[in-house]
């Protein structure tokens, strides 16, 4: 074997290896995306607490209380991922803060009416 065959050998490993590695650790959706997906798990919290509102059926109370969670979760990840030095923390802060109320109203309501949902509080929700 020559020494031209081995090199190139070598460099066709070192080549296979380099592309079975990840690229980036970075996540892949952007924070814009990020936050349009957290908002619109907001969203249908939202329209399933008025459903349940309209029908007192325990599977919409329950469903806002998921998605409002998941909700929750996504704009707490989104915090963290973001420098409080810019603008966009505030914002995302701001909209877990609103999340967060807005469970505490469902489970309010859904125990005024004897409903008794998981009861679970994303890390950082305070209630007062």
């Amino acid at each position: 074997m020559s020494v031209k065959n081995l090199l190139f050998f070598f460099f066709v490993i070192l080549l296979l290896i380099s592309c079975t590695k990840s690229f980036s650790k970075f996540p892949e959706k952007s924070f814009r995306s990020r936050l349009v997906e957290a908002d619109s798990h907001i969203g249908w919290g939202l329209n399933y607490f008025d459903s349940w509102q309209k029908g007192l059926q325990p599977k919409y109370l329950k469903l806002a209380e998921k998605h409002t969670i998941t909700a929750i979760n996504m704009f707490a990840n989104l915090e963290y991922d973001t420098s409080p030095r810019i603008s966009e923390y505030y914002v995302v802060r701001e909209r877990r803060t609103r999340g967060c109320r807005f469970l505490s109203k469902l489970q309010f309501e859904a125990g005024n009416y004897g409903y008794k949902l998981s009861s679970q509080t994303p890390e950082g929700c305070t209630y007062f």
